[in-house]
């Protein structure tokens, strides 16, 4: 049966400008009268959705930016920054084949408010020792038998290339692994020295003695102040022991 002869006419009219509308949508042109693809269009691409949106390349989003450092290295910074110390990486330390750091940090404070003076150069896992006992140990000392924080921490030596006194073995500040303790600022004025305080001095004696002990429980070494090379001073190191070497 055939169409009525308008129905037709309308129905072929509906062919012809569905053909139109999809080549230009599709960027196509018409040769002979037949749509074909514009040139430069690439076929085996699929069209994109009006609402897709261009992939950026926004810096700190998508994969973690390699930032050179070991993940161990990577892990003890974020560490150290939960704690609040104040640091910064520098570059490499090289002197000779038995001093040096390989990724160094140079430390201002081990906590929020408690400065360590001059800044120290030191690995940073030394560093991040020297920060735990600032923070759960010298700290909550200091303000049980003082009723105040402390402030300040002046430091003697961190890292240094040099050998043991009147030895052939190289310190261990010769590899960033040490620091030298001279004094305690709190948070009253009230400095703290180190050297064996004064026979009647028994608030300071008891401050020292407990820190030390402190001391003896996070490093594998502790010096001081009862020998003639540490007299004024304690010297922590995170040298791996069987057993914590802590000596006066």
């Amino acid at each position: 049966m055939s169409l009525p002869r308008k129905k037709s006419v309308t129905f072929l009219s509906l062919i012809i400008t569905s053909g139109i509308l999809a080549a230009c949508g599709t960027g196509a042109s018409w040769v002979d009268g037949v749509p074909t693809p514009s040139a430069g269009v690439d076929q085996s691409t699929k069209t994109s959705s009006i609402f897709s949106f261009p992939r950026l390349g926004i810096p700190g989003f998508g994969n973690r930016q390699n930032t050179g450092l070991p993940a161990e290295e990577q892990q003890c910074r974020i560490a150290l920054k939960r704690m609040g110390v104040t640091f910064q990486d520098i570059p490499r330390i090289y002197d000779n084949a038995s001093c040096g750091i390989e990724h160094p940090v140079e430390v201002s404070a081990l906590a929020r408010g408690v400065a360590l003076k001059p800044a120290a150069k030191l690995n940073c896992q030394a560093a991040l020792a020297m920060a735990q006992w600032l923070q759960r140990d010298a700290g909550p000392t200091a303000r049980s038998r003082y009723l105040s924080g402390i402030a300040e921490i002046r430091q003697m030596s961190s890292y240094s290339c040099r050998q043991i006194a009147r030895t052939d073995k190289w310190s261990e500040h010769s590899k960033g692994n040490a620091v030298d303790i001279g004094s305690f600022k709190l948070k009253n004025g009230r400095v703290i020295k180190v050297a064996k305080p004064a026979f009647f001095a028994w608030r300071e004696k008891s401050f020292l003695k407990s820190v030390r002990g402190q001391a003896c429980d996070r490093f594998g070494t502790v010096l001081g102040p009862g020998d003639r090379d540490h007299h004024d001073h304690f010297h922590f190191d995170i040298r791996q022991r069987s057993k914590t070497y802590c000596s006066m």
